[in-house]
């Protein structure tokens, strides 16, 4: 019998900030103007003067951690219910969530991990594979569209779990930006499905510089239902 992971929800403002300086910081190595603006700086534009080049690292995490609590003190409940309503769609549909991953991964195990999902402000919700965490917005437009988020980030910790066993030297930290692309298409290969669509209600949503690779796992996934006969295509 398969153990499934129960997602936790939690709230809390320490992750927030570990979020924004994470992307803050990684600024200064990569160009990620693209996430930084549509992510943090359109839905909260009083970070803007982050963008100011006199502040130092410390007076811009005072900023961040000011702009937290502020946010918090105003929109606490609006979060509580949305973490709520969140948790309550989601078991709702987590079983069928599972058993269509178990027709996939041939009855992969999940890997071990916390498996907490953390409301966020941001407009990014990253996941962290080493603990199994990710974040999620507290509310979304498009009705019931967090399930599929919360789906994409579930997705994203037994697919790397099961890629790195049957192909182990992918775990070399030199192939992490193409397993990232496979991942991101896979997810949205696989959301997209008819399958899926049916529980979720909702699409999930790629990156533009994917659609090629996508439609590329679309032809030999159409040829052969088999994430191994895949998996062994793209990684030749």
């Amino acid at each position: 019998m398969v153990n499934y992971p129960k997602v936790k929800f939690v709230i809390s403002k320490k992750k927030e900030l570990e979020t924004f300086l994470a992307f803050l910081n990684e600024s200064k190595y990569r160009d990620n103007k693209r996430e930084m603006n549509w992510a943090f700086y359109k839905p909260h534009p009083k970070l803007k003067i982050l963008k100011q080049k006199n502040l130092s690292s410390l007076e811009k995490k005072s900023i961040v951690v000011r702009y937290i609590n502020f946010y918090y003190r105003g929109n606490l409940e609006k979060i509580k219910k949305g973490v709520l309503k969140t948790k309550k769609d989601w078991q709702s549909k987590e079983k069928h969530f599972f058993n269509l991953v178990d027709e996939i991964f041939k009855n992969h195990s999940w890997p071990k991990g916390k498996y907490i999902a953390y409301p966020t402000i941001w407009g990014m919700y990253p996941r962290y594979l080493k603990d199994k965490t990710f974040q999620f917005p507290y509310h979304h437009k498009k009705k019931n569209f967090i399930s599929v988020i919360i789906a994409h980030e579930m997705l994203h910790f037994i697919f790397y779990d099961y890629l790195y066993k049957i192909f182990p030297k992918y775990k070399n930290p030199k192939c992490s930006f193409k397993i990232w692309n496979i991942s991101e298409s896979f997810n949205i290969l696989i959301q997209n499905s008819k399958e899926w669509v049916e529980i979720f209600s909702q699409r999930a949503m790629s990156y533009p510089e994917h659609k090629d690779l996508i439609n590329r796992m679309k032809r030999i996934f159409d040829k052969k239902q088999d994430i191994n006969y895949l998996l062994k295509d793209l990684l030749r």
